[in-house]
């Protein structure tokens, strides 16, 4: 009799605790789920993981994980195929890519991503990207972060909108250091406060600026008008 061929499980489900934020990942390396269900003890768990797109939408749907930790190209297709079934089950969608370009970067925002992890990163780097994200922030590199202020500024005709008028003089500092391209701990260091204060700050200028979660308003303010 001919032996089947082996093929790897479509996705694999762990034990978890209901009191941590629970964690999906779908990447074709299966070691990113175990390197990151270390990197992340005691602060969230990864509860499954696939290298299926079609997958990671059932245990979506059965899980309603706090975060999917995509990669760019699945085993059944681009996550840009998957991104808008996952956001509309409630999940926040963490991209870890080699090479994100500014604009392609933009368009996922617009579509409900909620950050960018270079696949250059750390684990530990990854984890606090993820920790983030389900905390209801937006985690992106800080040129990506310069690219969507920008953008939204832009597509404010370049002035200071009603909302913009309602932000605090040190989360104006926090919006202008972001624009400029610096990382939270360069902001941190310029403004003399702590990285945990920036990333505070930062979560109060997305929600005042209608990009609370998943920043999807983004894209739309910085549409011409």
């Amino acid at each position: 009799m001919k032996r089947a061929a082996y093929r790897s499980p479509a996705l694999r489900a762990n034990v978890y605790r209901n009191d941590l934020p629970k964690v999906v990942t779908v990447h074709e390396n299966r070691f990113v789920a175990a390197g990151l269900l270390e990197a992340l003890a005691g602060r969230a768990e990864v509860v499954a993981d696939s290298a299926y797109g079609a997958a990671a939408l059932r245990l979506a749907d059965l899980i309603t994980p706090d975060v999917v930790v995509a990669g760019e190209l699945l085993g059944d297709g681009l996550v840009d195929h998957f991104l808008a079934d996952l956001v509309r089950v409630g999940a926040r969608v963490l991209l870890l890519a080699d090479d994100v370009h500014a604009d392609r970067a933009l368009e996922l925002v617009g579509r409900g991503l909620s950050g960018v992890c270079s696949t250059s990163s750390g684990l530990l780097e990854v984890a606090d990207a993820i920790v983030d994200v389900a905390a209801g922030g937006v985690s992106l590199p800080p040129p990506l972060m310069a690219a969507v202020v920008t953008q939204w500024r832009s597509g404010r005709g370049g002035g200071a909108s009603g909302l913009e008028k309602e932000l605090t003089l040190r989360e104006l500092e926090v919006l202008n250091a972001m624009a400029d391209g610096l990382s939270t701990k360069a902001t941190a260091r310029l403004l003399g406060v702590a990285l945990k204060t920036v990333e505070n700050h930062k979560t109060r200028v997305f929600a005042k600026l209608g990009v609370h979660n998943q920043a999807q308003l983004v894209a739309e303010r910085a549409a011409p008008r």
